[in-house]
This record gives structure tokens, C-alpha cells and sequence, in this order.
């Protein structure tokens, strides 16, 4: 496996993801703007969110005192985001979890965040966590280094959360699990019928879905969602009762 590697999201994670003692700032920048950003040149990680790790990582190699060298957002999110990582090596979840919530929320385009608290999520057993998690790393960059295990995490946090499985590789294919607050609705997707609720993984094409689901008695829905590639997209929908018919008036004598 590379010594480069960018943001793993694995249980056990490497000691180069953290700036350690006695390795000098400049040495610790790579690993720090790699486990940020994923692989740097993922085409959904924006210049701005590079931008602003890039010169973060600037702040710490100098020493320089960041108000002449970047703004404060990008020194706290490096801080926040080295903090969070030393917290879960630590097995401090809680405390990882805090850091890594501020360094996303600094700059919610990054990868490198959703994928560690993913793997927070899973140490803490919140697998409904660390599936959205993942997600939206995968979202954020889907050329990542560390795309076949954030893949593997999402599998593992399904299987976990007692999600079927998709029975086969799916390679850069979709699939796609339906489930409802009721049994046996019917389910559409693209005018062509899946089955009735709960509908199992099912292969499709990555990309944005249009779902209809319907049942007597029950209001149609209408639900619109992006199918990733390699792994199962879960859908749950609720369904709302239709309104009961007037009742018929009553005849006059």
C-alpha cells in the first residue's frame, strides 16, 4: 500500500495522517492536506476548499502568525481537523467527533472530515451515521485514493445496521434498496416497476433517480435521488395516508 496515502477511513489509522513529535511542520503538511482533500485533484473538490487547506498547510510549514499569511477559517479547520484525528488514535470518540463536526462545518466540501466521522461513527456503533457519512465523502470526491475503502466502510456499516446487501460485484455500477413505512407499494423508477416495498438492492445505473411510490389508500410520492457508483443507495420513503371520501349524505325522508 502507498506511503501517500490520503484520508482513510479505517478503524486503524497511520501515523503520517498526523503531524507526530519530532517531525517538523513542514514534513507534516503533505499528509495533513492530503487527509483534508482526498486526492487533491478529485474534480468535485472545489478550488476555494483547496485553496483554503493549501494555505493552512502555508500557515503551519512558516510559523508565520496566520493573520498575515491566510484568514483564521483555514488555521482553525487544520487545527480542528489534526485535533479530531489525534482524538479517534486515541480512541476518544466523543472528543474526535466535536473536532471533526467544527472541521466540516468550516468547510463542508472537504472530504477528509465525512470520512473520519465515519469511522467514528462506526467505532460508536451509529451506523445510520456513518452510512450518510461516507456518502457525502464519496460525494465530495469520487476519485478519492481512498475510494475502495470508504466503500468498504459503507458496506460495513450497512451490513451492520442489518441492510441487505447487494448479491454480486458492482464495480462502477448502482444499486438501489427501497423500503417504506408500509408494506407493498408499488415502485417505479423511470416508468419501469421494481416491485413492491421493501424492495431489495437492485442493480441501476449511477445518477440522479426519480422514484414513484404507490399504494391504494395511501398519497402517491414523488422522490428524487443520486444512485453512487459501487455502492447500494438506501431509500426510505413515508408514505401519507390518502383522506377518507366524504361519507354520503343522508337521504331526506
Amino acid at each position: 500500500m502507498s506511503s501517500d496515502r490520503g484520508d482513510l477511513a479505517q478503524a486503524t489509522l497511520p501515523s503520517r495522517h498526523v503531524r507526530s513529535v519530532g517531525r517538523s511542520p513542514r514534513a507534516a503538511v503533505g499528509p495533513v492536506l492530503r487527509a483534508l482533500t482526498g486526492a487533491i485533484a478529485g474534480p468535485r473538490v472545489g478550488s476555494a476548499a483547496i485553496a483554503c487547506a493549501a494555505a493552512a498547510a502555508v500557515v503551519v510549514a512558516s510559523g508565520i502568525a496566520p493573520a498575515r499569511r491566510a484568514s483564521a477559517v483555514p488555521v482553525e479547520l487544520t487545527r480542528e481537523f489534526q485535533a479530531g484525528v489525534d482524538a479517534y488514535r486515541l480512541g476518544k470518540y466523543d472528543e474526535a467527533r466535536a473536532h471533526l463536526d467544527k472541521a466540516q462545518a468550516l468547510d463542508p466540501r472537504l472530504p477528509g472530515p465525512h470520512r473520519f466521522l465515519a469511522a467514528v461513527a462506526r467505532a460508536q456503533r451509529r451506523w445510520a451515521d456513518c452510512i450518510a457519512e461516507t456518502r457525502r465523502a464519496l460525494q465530495l470526491n469520487p476519485r478519492s485514493q481512498e475510494l475502495a475503502e470508504t466503500r468498504n466502510l459503507h458496506d460495513d456499516c450497512r451490513a451492520s445496521d442489518g441492510r441487505p446487501g447487494y448479491h454480486g460485484e458492482l464495480g462502477e455500477s448502482g444499486a438501489i434498496a427501497v423500503t417504506a413505512n408500509v408494506t407493498g407499494a408499488t415502485v417505479r423508477i423511470a416508468g419501469l416497476r421494481y416491485g413492491g416495498t421493501p424492495v431489495e438492492p437492485r442493480l441501476i445505473k449511477p445518477g440522479a433517480i426519480q422514484l414513484d411510490l404507490d399504494k391504494p389508500g395511501y398519497k402517491p410520492a414523488h422522490v428524487a435521488v443520486e444512485a453512487l457508483p459501487g455502492i447500494v443507495t438506501d431509500v426510505a420513503v413515508e408514505l401519507e395516508a390518502a383522506p377518507s371520501p366524504p361519507a354520503p349524505a343522508a337521504r331526506p325522508r
